[in-house]
């Protein structure tokens, strides 16, 4: 499953719409009061950091802009949609009982319906909008997510030597080699995928741009590819694409073992609805220990 999609930042320019993912998780949930009609939003802050968080949906939660730049979730109360045209969360048919509400002047019951449209706080609350049939109400950057959520996308496998496992021992000064192992294109992509709602079609396409591994030594190393397999007949020589030396012994970590971490970051371009952008956000394994000793010890 898609994780690791988190707070989103999401900047309107004329057509053009960039959304960034970052890697804390948070979300936004939006009521709106029984009594009063006022929306409330509550920032909620699952904590997640790890390679497998069932905490997000596949960008459900992304986030969208009003017309003067303030960011709101992209889901309003009750389920409703942000709507960039109304400027509103777009929700069901308004029913307000009896012989229920008049068209507008030039309008019939045949041509639209009235819908609950839910204002944006602060001081928000809601009002009847007309809503004429075949407008797509939906923002693109909502379906742009949904066809994310739908490429299922994953956290890499990791390849390093020395390999990971409890008899596995690397030595201080050597290669260190790392790269993806076994790539598809739900862990590196490109992947393809389309989502729609009426007559608005939005097709985005994602891809790795670059890996960053956390290599538990206070180090990072950022690699723009797959990195290279190692193979026996490389011997001691250092990874053409990806890696890394280790300057000490791992023993005094925890497990006596380096916990290495790698977050892919990938890059979509979407467009549709009249729109294109790009969303970016980043996938996190989970922690790879691997054990660092040094020649004279190994061999007393």
């Amino acid at each position: 499953m898609l994780r690791k999609l988190l707070a989103f930042i999401v900047a309107l320019a004329g057509s053009l719409v960039i959304v960034m993912v970052t890697a804390s998780a948070a979300s936004a949930d939006c009521v709106a009061d029984p009594i009063t009609g006022e929306v409330h939003c509550e920032d909620e802050d699952n904590g997640n950091t790890g390679g497998d968080d069932e905490g997000t949906d596949g960008g459900s939660s992304s986030t969208c802009s009003t017309s003067s730049g303030t960011e709101i979730p992209c889901t309003g109360p009750g389920g409703s949609v942000w709507s960039s045209s109304h400027q509103c969360w777009v929700g069901d048919v308004w029913d307000p009982g009896g012989a229920g509400a008049q068209p507008p002047p030039g309008q019939t019951n045949q041509d639209g319906a009235w819908h609950i449209c839910y204002w944006p706080p602060p001081g928000s609350s809601w009002d009847p909008v007309w809503v004429q049939n075949g407008e797509v109400t939906i923002d693109p950057v909502v379906l742009a997510q949904r066809a994310i959520a739908s490429m299922d996308l994953d956290p890499i496998q990791i390849g390093i030597v020395p390999e990971s496992g409890p008899n596995r021992v690397g030595l201080v000064g050597l290669p260190v080699w790392m790269w993806v192992d076994s790539p598809t294109d739900d862990t590196f992509g490109p992947i393809t995928a389309s989502a729609s709602e009426g007559s608005v079609s939005v097709s985005a396409t994602a891809s790795v741009s670059n890996i960053v591994w956390d290599m538990g030594d206070g180090t990072t190393v950022t690699c723009t590819g797959k990195g290279t397999p190692y193979a026996d007949h490389y011997g001691k020589q250092d990874s053409p694409t990806c890696g890394h030396r280790y300057e000490k012994m791992s023993t005094d970590q925890p497990d006596g073992a380096y916990q290495v971490i790698a977050t892919s970051h990938w890059v979509v371009e979407w467009t549709g609805g009249g729109q294109s952008g790009t969303i970016e956000f980043d996938l996190t394994t989970d922690a790879v220990p691997v054990r660092i000793g040094e020649a004279q010890v190994l061999t007393q």
